[in-house]
């Protein structure tokens, strides 16, 4: 009986200090369940919003589509069937998730954050804004550079039935179409610790999928297609800008004479960042050079937003290749392959 009681107490102290040491990540958790739920908890069937004369017309059409998307994804590209985006929830115009990303002074590497069972990710989300800048502040005080943005839709990765968010159809045909095929994506194949992989696969799978799904529904030479089409080009032409900037930083990083003062330092990151803008306005990127000024001084240009595109666009060129190499420009068996595979 002795025996047994110095085995409770052992594993008793082991749990306690397990918990103890997980404090942090277990009150974020619980902070984080608590956004989750009341997402979940306020949000409407759209089977009853449709039933309801009320209710108006435009947002029925903009349900309509969302769910010809879905369709469309689950039958032609393989994505998993799911009953996410049967409900809606009305932000009120409101913001409700922000995501802080971080990387060291000097070095475009994303920091990451880990939680007990989730994995290691290279941002930190909050529904809470305050902490969300808490966060932040904190990974300033330790020395890294950060990028705090809103996010207007995530994935819980088939834990849940994600809702449809009033923030979603603000957007236009395309680029609605491939937020929904994105998030979708997720729901299809996550790979624990592998952020950059997920999101970059989503990313890849989202806008070619969308490009599909326009051509299927509004044909080869609609106006919603040609919108799409050209938006992407540009949006294309600035992440390939981005990808080879980023590398010459990092080459920069790579040689700069440590010795000297941070403050040295610290000017001569800042002069490489400013001829990274500088150059978007060489290249001819912004066809309107007042606005893309206004564009530029809204964003700050710091190793925490490099570290974020990559996470997002550094391996979208690979994925292009291997579509084109490995399965024959047939995204759906490139899809089914990855969630037979992986």
């Amino acid at each position: 009986m002795r025996k047994h009681k110095k085995a409770y107490t052992i594993l008793l102290i082991a749990f306690v200090g397990l918990v103890f040491i997980n404090l942090r990540s277990i009150i974020y958790g619980l902070q984080q369940g608590a956004g989750q739920a009341e997402v979940l908890w306020n949000a409407q069937e759209i089977d009853d919003l449709l039933a309801d004369p009320n209710f108006p017309d435009s947002t029925k059409q903009k349900f309509s589509y969302i769910a010809e998307v879905k369709a469309y994804s689950e039958e032609f590209l393989g994505l998993t069937q799911t009953e996410n985006y049967s409900s809606f929830y009305d932000q009120k115009g409101k913001p409700i998730l922000w995501v802080v990303t971080a990387s060291p002074e000097f070095e475009i590497k994303a920091y990451e954050w880990s939680f007990p069972i989730a994995g290691s990710f290279p941002y930190k989300g909050s529904f809470d804004l305050e902490i969300a800048q808490g966060i932040q502040d904190e990974m300033i005080f330790k020395g890294y550079d950060t990028d705090l943005d809103e996010v207007n839709a995530w994935s819980t990765l088939g834990w849940f039935n994600d809702p449809i968010l009033s923030s979603m159809l603000d957007r236009g045909p395309g680029s609605l179409a491939e937020l929904i095929i994105h998030e979708l994506m997720h729901a299809t194949l996550y790979v624990k610790d592998s952020a950059t992989f997920n999101e970059n696969l989503a990313n890849f799978v989202g806008k070619l999928g969308a490009e599909e799904f326009l051509t299927y529904k509004f044909g080869d030479d609609s106006k919603e297609l040609n919108d799409y089409v050209s938006s992407r080009i540009r949006r294309n032409a600035y992440k390939d800008y981005l990808r080879k900037a980023i590398e010459k930083l990092n080459s920069f990083y790579s040689n700069i004479d440590t010795p000297q003062s941070l403050e040295k330092r610290r000017s001569l990151k800042q002069l490489q960042i400013e001829e990274m803008k500088e150059a978007l306005f060489e290249i001819n990127f912004f066809s309107d050079s007042l606005n893309g000024r206004e564009w530029l001084n809204k964003i700050e240009f710091n190793n925490a937003y490099f570290s974020g595109f990559s996470t997002y666009s550094s391996d979208l060129p690979k994925l292009q290749r291997q579509l084109d190499t490995e399965f024959q420009g047939d995204l759906k068996k490139m899809v089914t392959s990855f969630k037979t595979n992986l």
